[in-house]
């Protein structure tokens, strides 16, 4: 390897890491408020806490990654142009096609990476959630119930608690549906809720207090109701088991193959062909990310205050619209799904491509808006 090459490495590998940081911790900023909560209100072990967020990362570096790489390059090669070191390697015989090296390096190493945080990292993320979670809640047992919100304690039951105290385990104003196969939900309505966790086992007990059972039997044209002054629920923890096997969050990318190559365009079908693709396509964006910010970042001249960071987040911005787009039609137009998920991937590294073949022995061929050719 070159020394210019060695070189450029070395300018790029700092930013990288500061930027994977940076961009990592913004990322986590909206779940310390919810961890602390855990910690502090709820007494939930740190030890715990810590597997829930250590679950986490893998999620967060599926977009960090390239972020930090676009970020990276950008800072670099905006560094080397506003220095007039461009202008050197360019007297030197080097131009943009001879820098590009170590740019694909950096940017091939990126994608291994996030090829495997997508291929195993957000399946094992997924299922130590799940599993963490179900601690939580065994230990803790009304850690996650929420005001206002349904919750599902247990596979098929949903909880939907008016107030909570501040602990998680005393409810007011308690509405339960338990799902029963064939027939109508089984519906209770109580005054008051409390969990308690049974020692040494994943079963969590939900007592409620001064209530009514609702259930309506289409079959006999027979709606029941009985009251109750006290009553046990005993709750399989979500997740005690492994966790839920149809989540597509779970599957690794070869699982997501087979999953999405079956028969039909909704459903479950439609998640894990939609989930393919979007594992996939985030990983190759670190490659476009690369060959997009070297011509970018070569294109300034002046120094002063430099727009990689406002660059790097309108294209994460761009790249996610793409997907949420394609996410929105993932069961009713199959293609069109595909083509949005790619799209972005497609778009950059068009552009990229056409700013290297107009290259030539230049650094920087890009129009005048983007910059001045270095001697122009």
């Amino acid at each position: 390897m070159k020394i210019i090459h060695k070189y450029l490495l070395a300018e790029t590998g700092g930013p990288f890491s500061i930027g994977l940081l940076t961009f990592t911790l913004v990322v986590l900023l909206h779940r310390i408020s919810r961890l602390s909560d855990l910690v502090i209100a709820k007494g939930v072990p740190f030890s715990l806490v810590g597997k829930l967020l250590l679950s986490l990362f893998p999620t967060f570096l599926e977009i960090t990654l390239p972020a930090a790489l676009l970020l990276a390059v950008l800072l670099a090669m905006g560094r080397l142009s506003a220095d007039s070191e461009t202008t050197a390697l360019q007297a030197a015989g080097v131009g943009m096609r001879g820098m590009a090296l170590p740019v694909l390096l950096l940017s091939g190493a990126t994608f291994l990476a996030s090829l495997f945080i997508g291929w195993t990292g957000i399946p094992w993320g997924t299922r130590q959630l799940q599993q963490t979670l179900a601690r939580i809640i065994s230990i803790r047992a009304g850690a996650g119930a929420t005001e206002h919100v349904f919750q599902e304690v247990a596979p098929g039951v949903l909880l939907f608690p008016d107030r909570v105290s501040a602990d998680g385990t005393r409810m007011t104003g308690v509405l339960l549906s338990q799902s029963v196969p064939g027939k109508d939900p089984l519906l209770v309505f109580a005054r008051e809720g409390e969990f308690s966790p049974m020692s040494g086992s994943h079963i969590i007990r939900l007592h409620l207090a001064e209530g009514t059972i609702h259930h309506a039997d289409d079959i006999a044209d027979v709606y029941r109701m009985a009251s109750f002054r006290g009553m046990d629920f005993l709750l399989p923890a979500v997740g005690a088991v492994g966790g839920n096997g149809n989540d597509p969050r779970a599957l690794t990318l070869p699982e997501l193959y087979r999953e999405s190559a079956g028969k039909g365009s909704g459903g479950k079908v439609a998640s894990y062909r939609y989930h393919f693709h979007r594992r996939l396509s985030l990983s190759f964006s670190c490659l476009a990310f690369g060959l997009f910010a070297l011509p970018l970042g070569l294109s300034r001249r002046a120094r002063g205050k430099s727009p990689a960071f406002a660059i790097t987040v309108a294209l994460i911005v761009f790249y996610y619209l793409f997907l949420a787009a394609g996410g929105a039609l993932e069961s009713r137009a199959p293609a069109a799904m595909a083509l949005l998920v790619w799209a972005p991937n497609a778009l950059v590294l068009g552009f990229a491509l056409w700013a290297f073949r107009r290259s030539e022995s230049s650094l920087v061929a890009l129009p005048a808006f983007f910059g001045r050719a270095p001697g122009k």
